[in-house]
């Protein structure tokens, strides 16, 4: 997820990379057509981290996706 490091921040306190949903949803619209597919799929595989099981705009555009591998 390049993405995530691409246009997230680090968070001082994890040192792990960062970004609203809503951002990377914005930011990836054009390049990356199945951002749910393969947020989910990365969940599974322990690279990233969000509260819900399912994201979607507008309504989880606060919720932020923490990249957990480099």
């Amino acid at each position: 997820m390049s993405a995530i490091k691409e246009f997230g921040v680090v968070d001082n306190s994890t040192g792990k990379y960062t970004i609203a949903y809503g951002i990377l949803f914005e930011k990836t619209a054009n390049t990356l057509e199945a951002l749910n597919g393969t947020l989910r799929a990365a969940k599974k595989q322990k690279k990233v981290a969000f509260e819900k099981e399912l994201l979607m705009m507008p309504n989880d555009r606060d919720v932020q996706v923490v990249l957990l591998e480099a």
